[in-house]
This record gives C-alpha cells, sequence and structure tokens, in this order.
C-alpha cells in the first residue's frame, strides 16, 4: 500500500476502496485538505456537497466523478442552459428565475411576459421523481402551480422552467453513463410521468435502434461537457428518430442496472479503469 499522503488515491465514497477514506460529512483541517492536495486522485460520492466538490476539485488533479457542470449549472434550470449551451436537442423551454416573471410585466426595465401556450410542462428548479413537476392544461392549472412555486420560494426555493409539451410520448429512455460505459432502458407508462416510482415499468430490450441513437447522443454530449456519471432522460417524439434530452439526473434510481449491488459492481469497474487511464498505480 503506498504511504500516507505520497501519491494516494483517496477516497470519499463508502464503497470505492481508495489508500485512505474520508467520511464525506467529517470536519476538514489541516491534515485533511493536506492530505487532498497530496492525493493523485480522490474518489467522491454522488451525494457530494458543492463545497467538498470543489475544495477537492481545486486542490487535485484528478477526481471522479467529474461534476463540474453539475455545480455550475444546477437543478433543472441548469439543464435547460447546459441543453441551449451546448446545442443538445430538447424541447422549446423557458428559464424563470421567479414566479414574479411568469406574473406580470415590467415596462420601466423593458420586460414583457412570453405567451404561454397549453398544455406546457412546469419544472420545478428541485426535486426528483417527478416531484414539482406538473403538466398545465390551462389557466386553472397554472394557478395551482403557480402556488406550489410560491410555496418553494417561501423555502428559499427559487428558479422554475416551462417547456413545451410533447404529446403521444409514453416511454421515455434513460441512458446511465459510467465511465465510459453507457447503458439504456426504456421507462413505460402512458400516463404523464415515466418514472418507476410513479408506476413505470422498465423494459430494456425494446428498440434497440432506438436505444442506440439515444445512448450516441448522450456520449456526445458527454464528451463535449466533461460528465461521466449521470442518468439523461430522453423522449422521441411520435413518428422521429431523433430523441430529444429532458434532464439530467446525478443521482438515479438503480433498479434498471440490476439493482444496487449491480450498480456498485459496474461503478467500480468503472473507477478502476478511469484510474487506468488517469495513469495512476493503486494496489488491487
Amino acid at each position: 500500500m503506498t504511504a500516507a499522503g505520497e501519491g494516494i488515491v483517496l477516497s470519499f465514497h463508502p464503497t470505492l476502496a481508495g489508500d485512505r477514506f474520508l467520511w464525506e460529512q467529517a470536519s476538514l483541517g489541516t491534515e485533511e485538505i493536506d492530505l487532498i492536495r497530496q492525493a493523485r486522485a480522490v474518489l467522491l460520492p454522488q451525494t457530494v456537497s458543492r463545497q467538498l466538490y470543489f475544495l477537492v476539485r481545486h486542490n487535485c488533479p484528478a477526481v471522479f466523478p467529474d461534476y463540474d457542470l453539475r455545480f455550475q449549472w444546477e437543478g433543472k434550470v441548469g439543464d435547460a442552459m447546459l441543453f441551449q449551451t451546448f446545442a443538445a436537442p430538447h424541447p422549446p423551454t423557458r428559464v424563470y428565475p421567479r414566479v414574479e416573471a411568469l406574473e406580470q410585466d415590467h415596462p420601466l426595465v423593458g420586460y414583457t411576459r412570453s405567451p404561454l401556450v397549453f398544455p406546457c410542462v412546469v419544472k420545478a428548479n428541485r426535486g426528483g421523481e417527478g416531484r414539482y413537476t406538473w403538466l398545465v392544461h390551462d389557466h386553472a392549472d397554472l394557478e395551482h402551480v403557480v402556488r406550489r412555486l410560491k410555496a418553494l420560494e417561501l423555502k428559499g426555493w427559487f428558479g422554475f422552467i416551462i417547456q413545451e409539451y410533447v404529446a403521444g410520448v409514453e416511454r421515455d429512455l434513460r441512458v446511465v453513463v459510467m465511465g465510459e460505459r453507457l447503458l439504456s432502458y426504456w421507462r413505460i407508462n402512458p400516463g404523464f410521468h415515466k418514472n418507476v416510482a410513479r408506476g413505470g415499468t422498465i423494459d430494456p430490450g425494446q428498440e434497440p435502434e432506438l436505444q442506440a441513437r439515444g445512448r450516441r447522443e448522450v456520449a456526445s454530449l458527454c464528451r463535449r461537457t466533461g460528465i461521466n456519471l449521470a442518468g439523461f432522460d430522453l423522449i422521441f417524439p411520435r413518428g422521429s428518430r431523433r430523441p430529444l434530452f429532458l434532464e439530467i439526473n446525478y443521482t438515479f434510481g438503480r433498479r434498471g442496472l440490476g439493482g444496487t449491488q449491480g450498480f456498485q459492481d459496474m461503478l467500480q469497474e468503472e473507477v478502476r479503469r478511469w484510474l487506468d487511464r488517469q495513469k495512476i498505480p493503486r494496489d488491487a
């Protein structure tokens, strides 16, 4: 085993072995920060905080996973900005920093609200498994959603997007990237939410050609962004063979990946390969 502090692989991840382990919730002082600075590589959990991530990122040359853009563009608002910046195909989307921008014009600063076309999809910046995502059919639905968004703002949760609704879609494609490995499966539900937690069913076998197209789109985006651990949700509009990106999930369900054990086995293998690509020696 490498001597402590001498080119070690430092892990904050409870199931990814390194030469040294630090708990992500532990207090940090000079000794721990020196370990980060001296490490050749640092492994982080998906639950890492923004503060710890950037502490590590600025003090170690090799960090897995790459969450630069996760924390630069957070949440559903961040996803929309990332898709727009990298020209990733996605439904037409507008970003709202506050409910105020939806409710009223501000002529003194030259702001006029954009007209809404119903039905549309409203997504609060935070919330997973379809929570705080609404299909809005009319003004009555919108009033209900605005009340929910205002309640979130009272908690300090700001920002939401309004997206064009793509009708007739009964499934979405989850594409998971782990290192250089990509896996995909359909989540099927004739209702609005496709999440497994909301009753969606998993089917890894349907239309492999379309799945391959989705994986290629995700691989292209990952090459341009550096993202190497995330679950992407895509849809294929009716009659189209080109997918649209919906969102990026940096923590995601594992049922379509063989459960927790299957996910952990694949992640450990991909991290070993990632370490090999960094030319970082470590014990088997």
